[in-house]
């Protein structure tokens, strides 16, 4: 698809393929490529963890990998997993797609991924002020990016904690165990 500055929700949606995932990113939809089971595992399993930590903390929504969010840059990102402060919509309406980003996105990383790819989530993110949480699976590690661009990592032995998130606990043995 040629280079666009715009893109009408319906010129996207229509983009793709059931089945298929994709990004407005710089002026052009980027496909995704297919993920394996061992991510779908993970993902589910961060799904459920989110899922739980927001039947206790009420003020956040859990939204998985297919919600659209604009991000600072205009781009359309699509976390695998992501958190929001309820107050953010208004009415406790939930729209087609958030015109703003994620509070905490989770991406787990594939193989697939290119550096290029990496890179650019992150300045979207980064620029969006999104705490950013990538899940490495092959080092089995985790790193955390706060608000102020400053990294914390985590290792499989240990307990990933959110600062914006308290309470939540997510022991990585087991994550990484699947």
């Amino acid at each position: 698809m040629g280079t666009k500055t715009t893109i009408s929700w319906e010129e996207f949606l229509a983009a793709g393929k059931e089945d298929q995932r994709w990004e407005w990113v710089d002026g052009e939809i980027q496909f995704m490529s297919p993920v394996n089971i061992r991510h779908e595992r993970l993902l589910f399993v961060l799904n459920v963890r989110a899922g739980n930590y927001c039947e206790t903390h009420p003020e956040w929504i859990g939204l998985t990998s297919n919600c659209v969010f604009t991000m600072a840059s205009g781009n359309w990102r699509m976390p695998d997993l992501s958190l929001v402060r309820k107050e953010r919509f208004p009415g406790g309406e939930l729209p087609v797609r958030a015109e703003f980003a994620p509070d905490i996105a989770f991406e787990i990383m594939s193989p697939s991924n290119t550096a290029a790819e990496v890179h650019g989530k992150r300045k979207d993110y980064s620029e969006s002020r999104v705490v950013q949480v990538w899940i490495d699976v092959g080092s089995r590690s985790v790193e955390v990016i706060g608000k102020d661009g400053r990294s914390r990592f985590f290792e499989e032995d240990q307990t990933l904690m959110i600062d914006e998130l308290p309470g939540f606990a997510l022991e990585l043995k087991t994550l990484f165990s699947l």
